[in-house]
């Protein structure tokens, strides 16, 4: 083995090794989602006990020729969420190794390479789970990110493109060969999106194939379901995607040692936080519908949710106001509220 390979391998190692510690504090960490996983909902289920946080899909291109004010505000973080992973979508090469040493200097603890997102809009400019329809050309991508990437580099995959083009363990190993330092495998294909069943086999056929870490997700709707992804599958960590939205409790073992009157204590109280933590990062023009959208999530489970979704975003009343009328619904529905809580639970 040459010298060169002999210094990267322990380069890699080292990585590895730190991706290892990032995820000692708590094995289920909180999946990026477009247009929910932002900087506030992150802290919310960071104070939750979700393992280290991943933000919003970056658009690579916007990024680095500063095209949008919505990307400056994707990219933007908290010294306290940190270490955090900063998720690149692109396809193009010499924009993504540019988009990556941004990333680097913004703060970046871990970069993720988007190659799983399904959404036809991305999907046909060649972006997010397109990637893995050419495996040779991905590797070029992925080489190049890696010689500037000095931090640990992972990628977030499906299944596949479709049922006759599953080859979520082939992509993975050529991940592996190319640098990449852990991957986390969402086992649906692009073409079934979010509907079917993920196949919890193939994360287990990848774990079986590589050797470094592997993030199970899909399917993920309690504490329990997670064990049993691990115990099933053998993974090193697993992400819980929609499960969580309205639910940050999802990633708190304590939440469910709780008494009822505790539980509806924390609760209210975190909603409270979540709402400065918004007033705090979005622009006066954006926080009001953002808090709007989060309170109609928390509602999740009420026996009027309807109604009180209407209320919140038809009416002309300042926050605060809404706000109380929110924690009034809280109160009488919490038995209802709780039992919903309880299909994701840990």
């Amino acid at each position: 083995m040459l010298l060169r390979e002999i210094s990267y391998h322990k380069y890699s190692m080292k990585i590895i090794n730190m991706f290892y510690k990032f995820l000692e504090k708590n094995k289920l960490r909180l999946a990026p989602m477009a247009g929910v996983t932002n900087s506030p909902f992150r802290e919310i289920c960071l104070l939750n006990h979700s393992g280290f946080v991943t933000t919003e899909e970056i658009d690579a291109t916007s990024l680095v020729y500063n095209k949008s004010n919505r990307t400056k505000e994707i990219a933007d973080f908290y010294a306290r969420e940190k270490p955090i992973a900063m998720q690149l979508l692109g396809c193009d090469e010499n924009i993504m190794v540019e988009a990556s040493m941004i990333l680097q200097e913004k703060g970046a603890d871990i970069i993720d390479i988007n190659m799983g997102c399904p959404v036809p809009k991305i999907t046909k400019k060649g972006k997010g789970a397109a990637l893995m329809k050419n495996i040779s050309q991905t590797a070029k991508l992925v080489n190049r990110i890696r010689k500037v990437t000095k931090i640990p580099l992972t990628a977030k995959i499906r299944s596949g493109w479709n049922e006759e083009n599953e080859n979520a363990v082939e992509f993975s190993k050529m991940l592996e060969e190319e640098g990449i330092d852990a991957i986390t495998i969402h086992p649906r294909t692009r073409f079934q999106r979010y509907q079917g069943t993920a196949k919890w086999e193939i994360i287990k056929k990848v774990v079986e194939n590589v050797k470094v870490p592997i993030t199970g997700n899909g399917d993920i709707n309690s504490f329990n379901d997670a064990e049993s992804m691990i115990k099933f599958t053998k993974c090193n960590s697993v992400m819980i995607g929609r499960a969580a939205i309205g639910n940050p409790w999802i990633f708190n073992p304590k939440y469910q040692k709780s008494s009822i009157n505790e539980k509806l204590s924390i609760i209210t109280s975190d909603v409270s936080k979540h709402i400065e933590f918004m007033k705090d990062f979005f622009s006066y023009r954006n926080v009001d519908l953002n808090i709007k959208k989060q309170l109609a999530y928390y509602s999740k489970g009420f026996k009027n949710s309807k109604e009180l979704r209407q209320r919140i975003f038809r009416t002309n009343e300042k926050i605060d106001i809404i706000f109380d009328f929110f924690i009034e619904n809280l109160n009488k529905n919490f038995q209802t509220t709780e039992s919903n809580f309880e299909k994701t639970s840990v």
